[in-house]
């Protein structure tokens, strides 16, 4: 039998809870960087008529609001600033 003080199982206790925290962590950050969005106002839309902000799928001047479907239209400046 192996002899093991408590000290050291509970080192050991906390060295492998530590090791998993940090493999789940730096997997979350590589998923995070790989799902970053990539926003600027050009590609943001403001509906008018309930005032919901969307970014569309395609790179479009003209689109529905996903919550209401109305029409929307890109302006060139001062939409959202």
């Amino acid at each position: 039998m192996i002899r093991l003080a408590y000290h050291e199982a509970f080192f050991a206790y906390f060295l492998l809870w530590g090791l998993l925290i940090a493999v789940l962590w730096l997997r979350e950050e590589r998923r995070m960087r790989r799902n970053r969005w990539r926003l600027t106002t050009r590609q943001l839309f403001h509906c008018d008529r309930c005032h919901h902000t969307f970014v569309p799928k395609e790179t479009v001047s003209l689109c529905r609001c996903p919550r209401c479907n109305a029409i929307c239209i890109r302006r060139r400046s001062g939409d959202l600033e």
